[in-house]
């Protein structure tokens, strides 16, 4: 199926995609009156190439389930995928799509027309603002696994000259990654991306009023008191959750209108 007839399948609301999810509310742990609708890594559509494992939570773009799936507004792909050592998809072509790659381990290779050969290394974020065109290839040319997280998201504005960046963790707790201003990637949408690390520790993330959140949880986690298995995704507005143990911690903001 081609990028535009994915990009197509219309919006879904917030409570359309909830219908797939089974919902649990925080217990008032630290004040946490967040809601949270949890979606259990174990029952996403998987693909498996061999070379290539991975989970989509949204629209998926490899495989057989290639075209199905529901977007969440803005949030059109989130695969979590699993490349072999010496292994990477062919050479293929994005346009008007602002992409991001966060890497849970190991280190992914890009390369692409424009110039750009790039070791994206654990714990890093890559940006590919497809903007007019562009042509890459992606991979893992290592000796070790490599997970990622790739995310979709459409872009409220077309054209211009793609972008290729990348970003990492440079403090405790909750970092910015991403975002429409003021972080250190920029995309063309009012989507913001914030990532934490977890050593057997406990933070805290507020979710502003006007804006509602999907996470995915990777390692082991408790959010608001609530175990979370490596990979699963949640759905979560209004309130704050406090997060404990040992992973990563991805969360992405959306407004709610």
């Amino acid at each position: 199926m081609s990028f535009k007839s994915i990009l197509s399948i219309g919006l879904s609301a917030l409570l359309m995609a909830a219908l797939v999810y089974y919902v649990v509310k925080g217990d008032n742990l630290m004040n946490t009156n967040a809601e949270m609708q949890v979606r259990e890594y174990a029952h996403l559509p998987e693909m498996n190439l061999g070379w290539l494992s991975l989970k989509d939570h949204f629209i998926a773009t490899v495989g057989p389930y290639s075209g199905r799936g529901e977007q969440l507004k803005n949030l059109l792909v989130l695969a979590d995928a699993k490349i072999q050592p010496k292994s990477r998809f062919p050479d293929h072509p994005h346009n008007d799509m602002e992409i991001l790659t966060w890497v849970v381990h190991g280190t992914l290779q890009h390369l692409d027309n424009k110039g750009t050969n790039q070791a994206v290394p654990a714990e890093h974020l890559q940006l590919m603002s497809a903007r007019d065109g562009i042509f890459h290839a992606e991979g893992n040319s290592s000796n070790e696994s490599l997970r990622l997280l790739q995310i979709w998201i459409n872009p409220n504005s077309k054209g211009g000259t793609p972008v290729v960046q990348t970003a990492g963790l440079n403090q405790k707790g909750f970092n910015l990654l991403a975002g429409p201003e003021q972080a250190p990637l920029i995309l063309r949408q009012n989507v913001w991306m914030y990532v934490a690390k977890f050593e057997n520790d406990e933070q805290v993330f507020e979710i502003p009023e006007d804006k509602f959140a999907y996470a995915v949880s990777i390692g082991k986690l408790a959010w608001s008191g609530k175990d979370l298995k490596d990979g699963d995704g949640l759905v979560a507005q209004n309130g704050k959750f406090s997060i404990k143990g040992t992973g990563q911690a991805i969360v992405i903001l959306q407004k709610k209108k």
